[in-house]
């Protein structure tokens, strides 16, 4: 298997080389990548101490990470580096200027060669992975550095390669991790089964971070006209799929309703194809807006605005659920609003737990969504119960970084 593994990463190495030629995103990963050994010997040559690595899929998993990261800041620990890799450029584009740790960079593909190099280099104390970040030569590397090595809000399922017979070298992997934190219980039942015994299960460690973020919201003057005794339906990190379903409802309830539409996809492109989509609604990019206009679509064109933004939304419909790649459903939910999101929401626990506890509404398409915004304008009460149950809905998965840090503190 591990054969395989390896065969893989080259693939994928030849993937990098052959399609930056076709694809930015692979283009920004592949150039972003060359030189990583002189610029992680300069990076450790500059900053002698106990470094301690995380490493992050993209820029959702960041936001798992950043609660510790956070936490770490804070406590001010003496001669302590923090090092963050990232997979890919969504997360590493957003992040790379990230000022709160001594460097980001890129990790380098995880070939053998490429993985004993890095972690020569870096020497970590402590690694730290993030949720579904199982790179098996690393991980190899690090245990026979001596590295301590963490995984926190690791999530598993019966699907996973660790659960199957062919998946004897991820099995062997997870015994490299000195402690895993996980987000809820059945995972720490799977990997038990495995023979995996020092585990945690803290919750999702971002509810901590959007509990923080909450908490210290930007307010935005040139919003407040617009929201004022309105009822408006946040589109959070929206793809086509969700902005389609928002031109069906307003068209059907366009005397109700405002929308704000903050799109994943920020590009002058994409921006015109949504004006393109709502014209005949008087519709106004957000770095336009006065403190006295009052539209009926805001749309929202710079990044790192949305999760204070939500705080003006009376209810919000997160983008990624029709693909299976839901967005962060947790951040919007702390305001105490209800929050929407398509069915395909089966690789994210917190979906359940918000429609279990009756915060959360999985639509299936545009009437769905539709027919659920005209009964929550109908009946204004059903909101105020909403806002009222999501204290006690956070406060179960509260505490998680503080586990964390501590499980840090006593390898330092």
């Amino acid at each position: 298997m591990r054969s395989l593994y390896n065969l893989s990463i080259y693939f994928l190495q030849l993937i990098f080389f052959v399609g930056r030629g076709f694809s930015e995103k692979i283009n920004l990963g592949y150039k972003g990548r060359k030189n990583w050994r002189q610029n992680l010997k300069t990076f450790k040559k500059s900053n002698p101490g106990k470094l301690i690595w995380f490493h992050c899929a993209s820029l959702g998993e960041f936001e798992m990470a950043r609660p510790v990261i956070d936490e770490l800041n804070q406590n001010k620990l003496e001669d302590v580096k923090i090092l963050v890799t990232f997979f890919s450029p969504s997360g590493y584009e957003l992040r790379k200027n990230f000022k709160d740790v001594d460097r980001v960079m890129y990790m380098p593909l995880d070939t053998p060669k490429n993985a004993r190099n890095f972690v020569a280099i870096a020497k970590p104390y402590i690694a730290v992975f993030v949720k579904y970040e199982f790179w098996l030569n690393s991980l190899e590397q690090l245990k026979l550095q001596g590295s301590k090595v963490i995984l926190i809000n690791g999530l598993f399922r019966k699907e996973q390669p660790f659960f199957k017979w062919w998946g004897g070298d991820f099995r062997e992997a997870l015994k490299n991790f000195d402690h895993v934190f996980l987000q809820n219980k059945s995972s720490q039942k799977l990997i038990k089964s495995l023979g995996v015994d020092d585990t945690t299960v803290t919750g999702d460690l971002r509810y901590d971070r959007v509990v923080a973020i909450s908490k210290t919201a930007k307010h935005f003057p040139e919003l407040e006209s617009f929201v004022k005794d309105s009822f408006v339906i946040i589109g959070g990190s929206t793809w086509p799929e969700e902005e389609w379903i928002l031109k069906q409802c307003i068209d059907k309830v366009s005397s109700s309703v405002k929308l704000i539409i903050a799109p994943h996809d920020v590009s002058q492109n994409h921006l015109k194809q949504i004006e393109q989509r709502f014209v005949g609604y008087n519709l106004k990019r957000f770095t336009e807006m006065k403190a006295n206009d009052n539209p009926q679509i805001v749309l929202v064109n710079t990044i790192g605005h949305l999760s204070s933004l939500y705080q003006y939304g009376t209810v919000a419909f997160v983008g990624g659920g029709f693909t299976g790649a839901l967005h962060n459903i947790i951040e919007p939910a702390v305001f105490g609003i209800p929050v929407f999101f398509g069915y395909k929401h089966s690789k994210f626990p917190e979906a359940d737990y918000f429609k279990k506890n009756k915060i959360g509404i999985s639509i299936h398409n545009g009437f769905n969504f539709t027919e659920h915004i005209k009964e929550l304008v109908a009946k204004p009460k059903h909101l105020e119960t909403i806002k009222l149950k999501t204290p006690m809905v956070f406060k179960s998965h509260l505490g998680g970084t503080h586990q964390v840090y501590y499980k840090i503190l006593k390898y330092l």
